[in-house]
């Protein structure tokens, strides 16, 4: 009877690992593998709480990325050096670590306890390594109903362990790709800008425009990394414009603003050839459509109303706003309030109204002062 329920026992853990592996592998962004492991492990373990440390990049210090359980809001982002704490010290030897009463034992420091008010009794600390490598560790607080761990526990937070630590892996390595992603992206709208004095960080500034409006807007956080991008790269189709045209100080003539009007497609063109075509087709949509308008004046498709992808009607806002206030050789640009005025003239007619007002409360908002609102809000976007 016995050992029939020890056999019980280990195919209800394995049941469980492979439950919380489908679960840590179906999602990379980075915030939510971090909040995924950690939830995982105190869901198998049967942990009161728990937190999830992470080497930082330098390799110099762990940073506690994710917490759980009681006040864990004030656990989040505490600092030690590598190895410090039993955290640490359980990263540097690679070897887990059980503490069957915390009280007793000698690297046990209970100021986390005092500064979050919880009271640690037992815990289990394990390594998180991928090929030799140890990336971090997460620590498993109390047993609920009998507050000390044992032996068994160890052995199961270690075999899921090194399923968490591979999400974890593949995370960071994604995380590190989108990051060269936009950094490339990045210089790449800034090489565009530099071909015209006049122009330069007119991208980078649609882009922050873009994502103030899909703030207002209540657009989740990855739809607005998204368009943030496809923002920057709105007028990558300018690459095919003559300088001679691009460059001109004075006004141009209709045969080159034809010419000039030829960008959305050669963007469009340009971009169609990225791979994964998947999840280009926002971007490629927005450099194609960012000059269409609501009425049907707008070019090169002569598109209407919601027939232009919301990416498109946001972008549009924010580059028309960029090019009536920015200063050319013909003209000094006008006020950001007589820009807003502008587009509230022009709402219903060539832009959506709803994307019209929640620009013109970010206006309102920091009383025309841009550089403090970028400066007050460029986590909620970046990478």
């Amino acid at each position: 009877m016995e050992q029939l329920q020890h056999s019980e026992m280990k195919v209800q853990q394995l049941l469980s690992i492979l439950e919380a592996s489908k679960q840590l592998n179906s999602n990379l962004e980075i915030e939510d593998v971090f909040q995924n492991i950690l939830l995982q492990m105190v869901t198998v373990i049967g942990a009161e709480a728990g937190t999830l440390w992470v080497l930082d990049s330098d390799g110099e210090e762990i940073r506690v990325v994710a917490a759980y359980g009681e006040s864990a809001d004030k656990i989040l982002n505490i600092r030690l050096k590598k190895d410090e704490g039993i955290a640490g010290k359980v990263i540097m030897s690679g070897e887990p670590l059980l503490i069957c009463n915390v009280e007793e034992h000698p690297d046990w420091s209970n100021w986390v306890d005092q500064s979050s008010g919880f009271v640690t009794k037992s815990m289990i600390t394990v390594p998180l390594a991928v090929k030799g490598k140890v990336l971090g560790s997460l620590q498993l607080l109390n047993k609920k109903q009998s507050n000390f761990f044992a032996e068994e526990d160890v052995s199961l937070a270690v075999a899921l362990a090194s399923q968490s630590a591979m999400a974890l892996h593949n995370s960071q390595m994604y995380d590190e790709l989108q990051q060269m992603f936009l950094s490339m992206i990045q210089t790449l709208a800034k090489v565009l800008d530099a071909r015209d004095p006049y122009t330069a960080g007119h991208s980078e500034r649609v882009a922050n425009y873009s994502v103030w409006i899909a703030g207002k807007l209540g657009m989740a956080p990855d739809k607005m990394k998204e368009l943030y991008k496809a923002a920057l790269l709105h007028d990558v189709g300018k690459i095919g414009i003559p300088d001679d045209i691009l460059r001109k100080p004075d006004r141009l003539t209709a045969e080159e603003y034809a010419s000039i009007q030829l960008h959305p497609v050669i963007g469009a063109d340009i971009l169609s050839n990225m791979e994964p075509k998947g999840v280009m087709i926002d971007v490629i949509q927005t450099a194609r459509s960012h000059h269409e308008r609501l009425d049907g004046t707008g070019y090169p498709d002569g598109l209407k109303g919601k027939e232009i992808s919301l990416f498109a009607r946001i972008v549009g806002v924010a580059d028309t706003f960029d090019a009536m206030t920015t200063a050319r050789s013909y003209s000094k640009g006008m006020s950001y309030h007589d820009g807003a005025a502008e587009l509230t003239r022009c709402k219903e007619m060539l832009f959506d109204s709803e994307i019209v007002d929640a620009f013109t409360a970010v206006l309102v908002e920091c009383d025309y002062n841009l550089a403090q609102y970028e400066a007050d809000h460029k986590k909620e976007y970046r990478l």
